[in-house]
């Protein structure tokens, strides 16, 4: 079996590759560290087993999967951190995954389920089942989002999001007055999050539209926008399309004069 491990984290691939090195029948043809690389390897090298990190910068994990053709998807064992009940969609489809950090008997587990998928049939089977979960999560909007605090969870719900900036690698959620720093991009939040609630106004922002107060035009189809949470957000020209469909779709607030 060939096996390719996609991963952001070099810790986190070295730890696959150790563990998959115990099993003789398993050639690891590649490792790569982002889903932009993952793609060409996977249609370059056809591996029959990916393992797969969900939270990646830029495309993650299911971009990736997005980004292949569907009647040739590899067998797909996920890597996440996500807590315990957020991994309830691959249960339900049946996919197998493994919860960061990952422990030896569950990653034997999953090598053993793994080592059936060289049947044509089940693969085309799980194929389908992962086609079934992607095509789901595009109907659904982001609900909730759980943070990293210490040694502790915490949840913030999306409808409390008032509005989220970009910090590099990470996004920062501003809701009730406090800040969170989450590990997804901006491009990965935008496409998660319902785009009648919220609205990106600039790469490094997204505002939710029950949270703007005022708008006040400034030059070249920009403005300054008030939140109710007090903060003042510049949009700017490459997102002024979303802003303006915003501005006409029947909640146009009562506009202000231009400054200056």
């Amino acid at each position: 079996m060939r096996a390719m491990i996609v991963d952001d984290e070099p810790l986190a691939r070295r730890g696959v590759a150790l563990r998959l090195r115990k099993f003789r029948n398993i050639e690891i043809v590649g490792e790569c560290g982002d889903g932009s690389t993952a793609v060409k390897q996977i249609l370059e090298l056809a591996p029959d087993l990916v393992f797969l990190d969900v939270q990646m910068p830029e495309m993650d994990g299911f971009d990736v999967l997005r980004a292949l053709p569907r009647e040739n998807l590899p067998g797909v064992i996920f890597l996440t951190a996500f807590e315990k009940h957020a991994v309830q969609a691959f249960e339900f489809h049946a996919l197998d995954y493994l919860l960061k950090p990952v422990h030896d008997l569950r990653f034997a587990a999953a090598i053993g389920r793994a080592q059936k998928l060289v049947d044509s049939t089940l693969k085309s089977a799980m194929a389908a089942r992962v086609i079934e979960m992607l095509d789901r999560r595009l109907e659904t909007w982001a609900p909730r989002f759980t943070v990293e605090i210490g040694s502790r969870i915490q949840v913030v719900l999306a409808e409390d999001v008032e509005w989220i900036g970009a910090a590099g690698d990470y996004a920062e959620l501003h809701a009730s007055g406090r800040s969170y720093l989450l590990r997804e991009t901006m491009a990965s939040l935008e496409r998660r999050l319902d785009p009648s609630k919220f609205l990106r106004i600039h790469r490094s922002r997204i505002i939710q539209t029950t949270s703007i107060r005022e708008l006040y035009p400034i030059e070249n189809r920009e403005f300054k926008i008030k939140l109710s949470d007090g903060s003042e957000h510049r949009s700017s020209r490459t997102y002024a399309d979303n802003l303006e469909r915003w501005l006409s779709s029947g909640r146009r607030p009562t506009m202000p004069p231009a400054i200056g």
